[in-house]
């Protein structure tokens, strides 16, 4: 019998309360000792399940604590700036990187906006990059300069995310910002560089166009030389006459025209433009090798062009040119230096629906296997330190890849080394073409 109503019985009915009962209210009894211990157990269920919920809660705090710790673990050790924001761009949390960026303690960040703790221009491209965050619900990379409480300036790369919690609601963004000043300062050591390389190729090849100004004068200035010549004894001998000053004026106009036209060329192969446009590979391959014309049959270089069908180049024509003139120069050195009987330069090319190839081949036995790698490396070259600069090639390299977003390579053929530039091909439209040409 339940302890409890046995000890209300005894205290009704004395000690001698168990013989004094009769059948009728034993049967009673022992319906409500049935109530008495139903009601027991189901007390003792629940504090047992009282006591290990308690117990489940205590082990789910502590997880949850350690999951906090190792979080703060983890981005208190990372390098990068580091915070949260809610939906109403309040800071909810960052680390210790954050503290230095505003010079303040988390405590005195959490639950204030940027207008709170930077200066306005800086706050408001802050906001602006959040609203577009949160327009696109997309995470959203940018550079973002930043001021630190020293005064120092600073370029970060900010990527900023959307920030869910665990059902998958969206509740605010998570930022990481690297500091990449050095990296920026180094790049625009780089383009400082790049730029004085390009002075310094462009000189080199003033160099270079002199001597070919030199070779190409030199035959029209001894022509209008002799035709002075012929005036002078045509009037000692009295054979002046109005035909004879005719045709020698037209000789001479023909000599200073020629002479005209290629200063002109000079002077539009030092004048890059500044627009891109299309233009056609044959025209300004045939003026490069006009510039060149001279030179080659001084050295008996027979230069052939096996073109394909009429193809179109996007880009500055003029520093197009100069990479071409880059290459032939190297091809005719090469052939130069190494006395190669019937040296000879092939220029050819071929297209397909997205890809422009050209290749400038020579016979002059190649490169050494050794320097292949290094021949587009500024200021390296395989000549005498008064015949080389080492630019010509880099600089070829730079304007096909960095301003016309090709490639140029190398490779050694059977005869002699092959230059190869491939470009996209781009489609010009009637206007397009017909501006520049």
């Amino acid at each position: 019998m339940h302890k409890l109503l046995a000890i209300q019985l005894k205290k009704q009915c004395g000690e001698a309360w168990q013989q004094s009962l009769t059948p009728e209210i034993k049967a009673l009894l022992e319906l409500v000792d049935e109530t008495y211990t139903q009601y027991d157990e189901e007390h003792r269920l629940i504090e047992h399940v009282l006591e290990m919920s308690s117990k489940e809660l205590t082990e789910a705090n502590r997880d949850i604590r350690k999951s906090h710790e190792l979080l703060n673990s983890v981005t208190e050790s990372i390098n990068d700036i580091i915070f949260y924001k809610n939906l109403e761009f309040k800071y909810i949390g960052c680390n210790q990187h954050f503290e230095h960026l505003t010079g303040r303690s988390k405590e005195q960040i959490v639950g204030k906006d940027d207008f709170e703790l930077f200066d306005t221009p800086y706050a408001s491209l802050f906001r602006e990059m959040d609203i577009k965050m949160l327009e696109t619900m997309q995470a959203r990379t940018n550079e973002e300069w930043v001021r630190y409480p020293d005064g120092t300036n600073a370029l970060c790369l900010t990527t900023k995310s959307p920030l869910l919690d665990a059902n998958g609601r969206h509740i605010g963004m998570v930022g990481v910002s690297r500091d990449i000043t050095n990296e920026h300062h180094l790049k625009e050591e780089i383009k400082s560089q790049q730029l004085m390389l390009i002075q310094q190729s462009r000189l080199a090849a003033m160099g270079e166009m002199i001597a070919n100004i030199a070779h190409q004068w030199r035959q029209p200035l001894n022509a209008l030389g002799l035709i002075v010549q012929d005036i002078e004894e045509a009037y000692d001998f009295g054979e002046m006459n109005k035909g004879y000053i005719s045709a020698s004026s037209a000789k001479a106009m023909e000599q200073i025209n020629y002479m005209s036209q290629t200063i002109e060329d000079f002077r539009n192969f030092f004048n890059p433009a500044k627009s891109k446009n299309f233009f056609p590979l044959d025209e300004v391959l045939d003026k490069t090798l006009n510039i060149l014309a001279s030179n080659l049959k001084k050295h008996s270089i027979s230069c052939q062009s096996a073109l394909g069908q009429e193809i179109f180049v996007y880009g500055s024509k003029n520093e197009f040119s100069q990479a071409l003139f880059n290459l032939i120069c190297n091809a005719r050195d090469a052939l130069v230096e190494k006395h190669i009987d019937a040296p000879q330069i092939l220029i050819q090319s071929q297209a397909t629906p997205t890809k422009i190839r050209i290749e400038i081949s020579d016979n002059a036995g190649g490169i050494p296997q050794e320097v292949l790698p290094r021949i587009f490396e500024p200021y390296f070259t395989t000549k005498e330190d008064s015949k080389g600069t080492g630019l010509g090639l880099y600089m070829s390299k730079m304007i096909i890849e960095e301003h016309m977003q090709g490639s140029l390579s190398v490779h050694n053929s059977a005869q002699g080394a092959c230059f190869t530039i491939e470009l996209d091909r781009l489609e010009p439209t009637q206007k397009e073409s017909g501006s520049e040409l």
